[in-house]
Parts: C-alpha cells; structure tokens; sequence
C-alpha cells in the first residue's frame, strides 16, 4: 500500500487556486503517515493523516492515506467510508478498487469483495493486486480451480510474487496435489537467497514430501524448518512422522516427547506416540 501511495503521486479532484501551499502541506503530513505506518506507530499515522485530508480535502491520495492509518487503528467500516469517497470522486481508479475487496474480504462480505475486484480487473487488466483478492475470495468459498486460474493471471504480471507462490501452494496441497505444491515451492524457495528461505516455505517443502512418499528428505527439511523458525508441536509431529517412515522409531519418539511438552494435549502427537511404543517401547518422559 505503501508503495502504490507514494508512487501515485498527489492526485487532485478540481483543486482550488492557488494549490502550491496547501498541496505541499498536505504531501509532507501524507508523508509523515506513511512512515508512522511503515514502523507500526497507528496512533500518529492516524493523526497526522486526518490532518492531511483536512489541510487538502481534493487530495485522494491523503484520503487513500487516511483509510490505511483507520484501518490500521481498528476503525475498519470508517477506512471502509473513506476510501468510498475517494471512488467516489475518482471512479477509474483500479487500485482503490482492489484495496475495496481486500477490506470486504477481511470483514467476511465474499460477495462485495468479489464484485470490487471484478471492477478492479475491468478497470486495470494487469494490476497483480486485483487477480489475487479475487482468487483469495475463490478460495474463500473452495473453488479452487477459479482461484488458481486467478492466481496464475497475477503472476503473469509479477511472475516471482512469494506471497501469491506461497497461496498457490496451499491450494494444490488443499487440491491433494501434492507434486504441484512442491513444485511451486521450489520455485517460490528459488527467489530467495540460499539459506534465507523462510521456515513456512520449508515446513509446506515437508509436507509435500511427506505426501509424495519421500519421507527423507520431509525430515530433512522439516527439522531445518524447525530450526530456523522455532519448535511448534505440529511441526514436531511432522518431523516424528518422517523420521518414523525412515525407520528411525527412537528419534520419532524422542521427537513426540518434545511436541509433548510443548503441548500435553497434542492428539495427533499422543497417538502416534502409543503407536510407536507399541513397536518399539522406551521409558516414558512425560506422565500420561
């Protein structure tokens, strides 16, 4: 959002004259709320946007800045009413459109969020935002074909976009197919540096390869997973279900007690642990 406002520049509807002074006051507050924004500090964002739009009502990309800085605070149908009236007065505008059918997602109304988005598209036929909030409301309601033909329109247009890679992903895994979600995985993990993957993109790369069979290299991966980005008792119970397939019955236990521990409750992890000690019993750590 960021990006898209300073790069639009100061849009005015029928500004009147002289603008100089009231202009650059209004960009330099606009300017002042972005960065409040970009370092999470709501409350100035807010303030110093209100103060924008009051200083230059004819400037849209204040009212622009003023919605993020509401919604942002919480005040979601008011960034809502805000951002209206910038389409109101600026009806061509694809962006704003596509930002309309993010809120609407986020706030549960499928339906809206899908008729914006269709504008969005009839406006700007390759703004990459709008083809992904229309897959996203596709994938809302599990047609999974719609929303991965959307998704692969957007990346037409923004071809190694990690976050439209990662959804891909997670919908051929919803699809059970597992093979495409690895690919794409694979490409997604390629736009990153060696190394630097982020452990999600690791911990799906194991699920997949659980799926596929390939239960080496999910225990592989999935314990790199967890040692970038932290032990989570699903994630262990991932591991422990690789490392069983691999014959490794001690490590899989010892695997279970830590997920255990993290969680006492975890079923999954209880189960496979009776499972295990049913073939290969060792002395419990954990009281049942």
């Amino acid at each position: 959002m960021i990006g898209i406002v300073v790069g639009s520049g100061c849009r005015l509807l029928h500004p009147p004259q002289p603008v100089e002074k009231v202009l650059l006051a209004s960009r330099q507050l606009s300017r002042q709320a972005l960065s409040a924004l970009s370092q999470q500090q709501w409350d100035q964002a807010l303030a110093f946007s209100e103060q924008a739009v009051k200083t230059c009502p004819a400037d849209l990309d204040a009212r622009h800045v003023y919605a993020e800085a509401l919604w942002a605070n919480g005040r979601r149908e008011e960034a809502v009413q805000q951002l209206e009236e910038v389409l109101r007065l600026a009806p061509e505008d694809a962006v704003i459109y596509a930002r309309m059918a993010e809120m609407h997602l986020v706030l549960g109304r499928i339906g809206l969020a899908r008729q914006y988005a269709n504008q969005a598209i009839e406006r700007n036929p390759q703004l990459t935002e709008a083809w992904v909030v229309r897959a996203r409301t596709a994938r809302e309601v599990g047609d999974f074909r719609s929303a991965l033909a959307d998704y692969h329109r957007a990346l037409t247009y923004t071809p190694h976009h990690p976050e439209v890679l990662l959804e891909v992903a997670e919908v051929y895994r919803a699809m059970n197919q597992p093979d495409r979600a690895l690919a794409t995985l694979h490409r997604l993990a390629d736009t990153y540096s060696p190394g630097e993957e982020p452990p999600q993109v690791l911990y799906l790369q194991g699920l997949a390869y659980l799926s596929l069979n390939r239960a080496q290299e999910a225990a592989e991966v999935l314990a790199l997973a967890i040692q970038r980005g932290g032990a989570s008792a699903d994630g262990l119970y991932q591991l422990a279900q690789a490392e069983a397939a691999t014959g490794q019955l001690l490590r899989a236990q010892q695997t279970l007690q830590q997920a255990l521990a993290l969680d006492p409750n975890h079923a999954p992890s209880r189960q496979l642990l009776a499972q295990l000690e049913s073939v290969h019993p060792v002395q419990a750590l954990l009281p049942r």
